[in-house]
This record gives structure tokens, sequence and C-alpha cells, in this order.
């Protein structure tokens, strides 16, 4: 069986998830946002580009989520 290879701030952001903490990340785009994980699964690079990488889905406190990749992620609080 294969198993996948996790980046290293989504395997923390997993890691924090399952014991149930509440997240606070620094992001590369500058905001600094309080969520929690839901999952890890795989999105397309881009519109044009097929290519699947590895996300964490992160959930706010209204229900809003987002998708947030390795490169998002420029540090966890």
């Amino acid at each position: 069986m294969c198993r996948a290879k996790i980046s290293p701030n989504l395997k923390k952001i997993f890691e924090k998830g399952e014991r149930g903490e509440k997240l606070t990340l620094l992001l590369t785009d500058g905001r600094r946002i309080e969520c929690r994980f839901e999952m890890l699964t795989y999105a397309n690079k881009s519109d044009t580009d097929d290519t699947d990488v590895m996300v964490a889905r992160i959930k706010y406190g209204d229900g809003s989520g987002e998708l947030l990749a390795e490169e998002d992620i420029k540090e966890i609080l």
C-alpha cells in the first residue's frame, strides 16, 4: 500500500486538527486566520494545470471554508 507524502505545514495542521485544536495561521498573502482543520484532500494546481496537489480543507467559525496548499501557509502560530 502506498502512503501519501504530506508536506511539513500540512502535516502540522493535520496533527493539530486531529487533536481538536483551533489553528492560527499566517498565510503568504498576509492574512492571519483562525480556523479548524477538516480534512486533507487533493485539488488541481490551477485552472490551467490539472496536476493534483495535496491541500488542507479548513473551516472558519462562520461555517465558510477554504482549501490551503503548502505554499499558501507562511507559519503555523
